[in-house]
């Protein structure tokens, strides 16, 4: 499953199509969840063949994935351009769980088919030199605690804390898509932040 993971280097017209065959699968899940989700579907949705999506993906599992990951790349860069402005990395990284966490709430078909897709996949990430677990690797989590002050934080302590809390933020993530109230998820890991990254 690994081998057939979207390539990253892509010619422009590819990279369009793939584009297009992530947003289709976004859109579909959150309208319907992980059944409405198909090849065929997706096929439609996006305006291109079977064939063509079939030389992209090899399931809607690994398509959903290859979404879920995207939306892990957009949570980094919407950190970069909107860093939030709190004090500490604690309740900066609490900030940005909230964020997430909202919109997890707002779709919640399309968060269930995320990580039932995850799940029934296997992590089909191997990126070197990326600290942290789950599909997306939670790079966020790092420029998250980077985005300010870091309160006398080694490179070494955020990078361990950033490892430990992308483990917590996926196993809360898995808990909201099986159904999980959000605010309990989310006062689990603003406690477990904030016992990692205690004030100095």
């Amino acid at each position: 499953m690994a081998n057939a993971r979207i390539p990253s280097l892509l010619s422009p017209a590819r990279a369009a199509t793939r584009e297009k065959l992530i947003e289709a699968a976004l859109e579909l899940a959150t309208e319907g969840g992980y059944d409405a989700v198909g090849i065929r579907p997706v096929a439609a949705r996006a305006g291109v063949s079977v064939p063509t999506v079939y030389q992209h993906v090899s399931s809607k599992d690994q398509l959903l994935v290859e979404a879920l990951m995207t939306l892990g790349v957009r949570s980094t860069e919407g950190v970069r351009q909107r860093p939030p402005a709190d004090a500490s990395p604690a309740d900066r990284l609490v900030r940005v769980f909230q964020r997430i966490m909202k919109a997890a709430a707002a779709k919640p078909l399309l968060y269930a088919a995320l990580y039932r897709a995850y799940a029934a996949s296997g992590s089909l990430v191997g990126a070197e030199g990326v600290v942290g677990f789950g599909p997306e690797q939670a790079g966020w989590i790092g420029e998250t605690l980077r985005a300010g002050d870091h309160e006398g934080y080694t490179d070494e302590e955020l990078d361990a804390a950033a490892r430990i809390l992308s483990m917590q933020f996926l196993g809360a993530m898995v808990g909201v898509a099986a159904g999980r109230p959000v605010p309990d998820a989310l006062a689990v890991l603003d406690e477990a932040t904030h016992r990692l990254l205690p004030p100095r």
